[in-house]
């Protein structure tokens, strides 16, 4: 059991530095736009094309599980 609790950590982890990365170059696109630089700009292109093939119900029901699995962590402890 302790194993898979440390499992859980780590990819948690993982998850919080990804999802930081991720708002950090879009905070970094937002800054300088256009001239961010070649991979910047590609991965604003890839979420943009992502948003748009999934559809808006998709991402608010995506962001409601989140909040939803958010609170219930935050109620445990």
């Amino acid at each position: 059991m302790e194993k898979l609790e440390l499992a859980r950590r780590v990819l948690w982890s993982l998850v919080e530095i990804f999802s930081l990365g991720l708002v950090l170059l879009i905070f970094v696109y937002f800054l300088l736009g256009q001239s961010a630089g070649g991979f910047i700009v590609g991965m604003i292109d890839n979420i943009g094309a992502f948003a748009k093939a999934t559809g808006e119900n998709t991402i608010v029901a995506l962001l409601i599980i989140i909040s939803l699995v958010l609170y219930l962590n935050n109620k445990k402890s």
